[in-house]
């Protein structure tokens, strides 16, 4: 393998939440300024140093990448509702994530999203209730899966507003949102004159 100082690592796609004593699922991958990374293999280690998941790095890059070598791998949620910490090594290489650990949700939220003004459906707008999130897709609409309980509803995409709101999910529930488009400042306007 080639030079541990020189391997960096990243871990994306951690789900938000994850079930509480479910697998999810994750990605990992490794750089090295050395060159290809040789038998790499990935470990996954909870907060007590116990690994919980192990793979091996597969052997092209991902894809638009020219020396990210990746591999998927499921991990295992804490039994219970917190805030779970992890640590991912190869060799000495080593970084760390965490992830939310909720209650298995019963209920689902069904959000469509679009402009006040225009009512064109708004693509992109990212959508928080507590530990729960989603993106609205090009027809402006999401789904989640939820718990029971009380949330503050956020929602956030460029060049948009939106209040929070308080919500009460105690079932399926379906809300039709919009939000006000506000320009964005021209970029070089303190420079123009």
């Amino acid at each position: 393998m080639s030079n541990e100082k020189t391997v960096s690592l990243a871990v994306w796609d951690v789900p938000m939440p994850v079930v509480a004593g479910e697998r999810f699922a994750i990605k990992v991958g490794a750089k090295s300024a050395g060159g290809a990374l040789v038998d790499g293999r990935i470990e996954v280690a909870d907060a007590t140093g116990a690994v919980v998941a192990s793979g091996a790095l597969g052997a092209t890059p991902l894809a638009g990448t020219e020396a990210l070598y990746w591999t998927a791998l499921e991990v295992p949620a804490p039994a219970t509702p917190q805030i779970a910490d992890y640590a991912v090594r190869l060799g000495a290489a080593a970084t760390h994530f965490s992830a939310v650990a909720a209650a298995k949700p019963e209920h689902t939220l069904t959000v469509t999203v679009t402009e006040q003004d225009s009512k064109a459906a708004l693509g992109g707008v990212e959508i928080r209730l507590g530990p729960f999130h989603a993106r609205t897709d090009k027809s402006g609409r999401a789904q989640l899966r939820i718990c029971n309980g009380e949330y503050r509803l956020e929602l956030w995409r460029t060049a948009h507003a939106a209040p929070p709101r308080p919500i009460t999910i105690d079932g399926d529930v379906t809300l039709a949102l919009t939000m006000v488009h506000v320009p964005e400042e021209h970029p070089d306007a303190r420079w123009v004159r």
